[in-house]
């Protein structure tokens, strides 16, 4: 996938990282975590809780890359509907 600019740059576990939006229905992926570029990518057409669920995941993977993948998930769904339970939204959103 060709890189765009970042939209975000974070600080995870000492390491900067970029984080971008770019369509990726073609590759049928909600979100990946680059650990080589260190770069973390979401799907531009996600909205809701969907992309909070997703971010969430991508984060905790660059935080703690040697975590399974189930353990990712459960984490992150948790913490979306969490978050999205006490209200946290993009400017404009409603319903997830």
């Amino acid at each position: 996938m060709p890189k765009t600019q970042p939209s975000h740059r974070f600080t995870i576990s000492g390491d900067k990282w970029d984080w971008v939006y770019r369509s990726m229905k073609r590759a049928k992926l909600c979100g990946l975590c680059d650990y080589d570029t260190h770069t973390v990518s979401i799907c531009n057409s996600l909205k809701g809780i969907d992309r909070l669920d997703t971010e969430c995941h991508e984060a905790i993977h660059a935080l703690q890359a040697y975590a399974s993948e189930e353990h990712v998930a459960e984490v992150a769904t948790t913490l979306a509907r969490i978050l999205w339970e006490i209200g946290y939204r993009l400017p404009g959103e409603n319903d997830g």
